[in-house]
């Protein structure tokens, strides 16, 4: 069957949810459509976010989404710590989507489960068309939030992919954590060359645990930080265990073409420093959202009126995501030496600014005053 929206929006993960709201709250209609079975979270995930992540998402902070608040420690190999007393949430992500979804759906959008999207082609009229197992859709913009092996940006002639992390996680039942009130992030060589391992505590004894690395087998090394974690997961129960890549570096260039934005992993909205993607793609959505509908109101979805979305995301998040990405090129070199002395240096706030390529210059000046720092961090964090 043929069915004809104005915007066809392909994922219902956090970009592909914000997108389909914010387009159907603009007056056009929306079709989102997802491959798998039910609206929830298939990746894995660290399942925790900033309180401004709901705000941006539009969603309220109840109880059967929130598991709890928490703080946040960064930990070096040596075991020295900063710790960042801003709370933020753990989560239960598929509840939070879910929640999203109710939104969408509340504006106005349809939402299609179980329709796996095969090919995505614009007609020599210009309109798009979406072809699913079951059915055809009919567009005049299609927004690609299909994840980082994206069927619309195949199909469309784009190959760029933000660079991968392949991350590994365990949910863990029967833990025994020193700490239930903070999500733990270890750096360090040692631990996960570039990358870092994660504890985060979830409901009752149950935590996650995970790791993300480059150049190493993520697998052996998420074993090996398990083993060097055994006081507080000995006899604990691997309840859940899948791994994805997540694309940390930065946004690609050719995100837009005629009749189609991309969005989420397809296309890079990821902070690179901490993988976290859930705030800066559902603020991609909305931006992507947005400018779709009115392209729809234009009758006009040339790639140069859809290029309006990157003057949308530029601030806050383009200028992020490109600050945190040169941040991580310069710790990705560091030993772990450098770790840990940074761990005597940095504040919270640093630490805060840096991840989130938040202050980076302002960071650098102050590790100019440090002679080893200076030269291995400082001067290259400020070019």
């Amino acid at each position: 069957m043929e069915h004809k929206y104005d915007v066809v929006v392909v994922g219902g993960g956090p970009a592909g949810l914000a997108a389909a709201r914010a387009a159907a709250e603009a007056g056009v209609s929306v079709a989102l459509l997802e491959k798998q079975p039910a609206i929830m979270a298939w990746k894995p995930c660290g399942e925790a976010t900033s309180k401004g992540t709901f705000e941006t998402a539009g969603v309220k902070p109840k109880s059967y989404i929130v598991l709890k608040e928490a703080y946040a420690r960064v930990y070096a190999p040596s075991g020295k710590y900063v710790e960042i007393n801003e709370l933020g949430y753990s989560i239960n992500k598929s509840a939070f989507l879910q929640a999203m979804a109710e939104r969408a759906a509340e504006a106005g959008a349809i939402i299609r489960v179980r329709e796996d999207v095969e090919v995505v082609t614009r007609k020599p009229d210009g309109a798009m068309e979406v072809k699913t197992r079951n059915n055809i859709y009919g567009a005049s913009v299609v927004i690609g939030a299909d994840g980082y092996n994206s069927i619309v940006a195949k199909s469309l002639g784009i190959r760029e992919r933000s660079e991968p992390i392949p991350t590994v996680q365990y949910v863990m039942a029967n833990t025994k954590l020193e700490n239930w009130d903070a999500v733990r992030f270890y750096l360090g060589n040692s631990i996960a060359p570039r990358g870092y391992a994660w504890i985060f505590p979830k409901a009752g004894t149950i935590a996650e645990v995970g790791i993300g690395t480059r150049g190493v087998p993520a697998k052996e090394y998420l074993d090996k930080f398990v083993a060097r974690v055994s006081s507080e997961v000995q006899g604990a129960q691997v309840i859940d265990y899948r791994g994805a890549p997540v694309p940390i570096g930065g946004l690609i260039r050719r995100n837009v073409v005629d009749g189609a934005i991309l969005v989420g992993d397809a296309a890079g909205t990821v902070i690179p420093f901490t993988g976290a993607g859930i705030h800066s793609s559902i603020a991609a959505g909305l931006a992507a959202g947005k400018v779709a509908a009115g392209a729809v109101r234009d009758k006009d979805n040339s790639e140069r009126r859809l290029r309006e979305f990157d003057a949308a995301y530029e601030e806050p998040w383009g200028r992020r995501i490109r600050d945190s990405l040169r941040a991580m090129r310069v710790f990705e070199r560091l030993s772990d030496q450098d770790f840990d002395e940074l761990a005597d240096v940095l504040s919270p706030q640093d630490v805060v600014g840096l991840a989130n390529g938040l202050n980076v210059r302002s960071v650098a000046a102050k590790l100019l005053s440090h002679p080893r720092l200076a030269l291995k961090v400082a001067r290259a964090l400020m070019g």
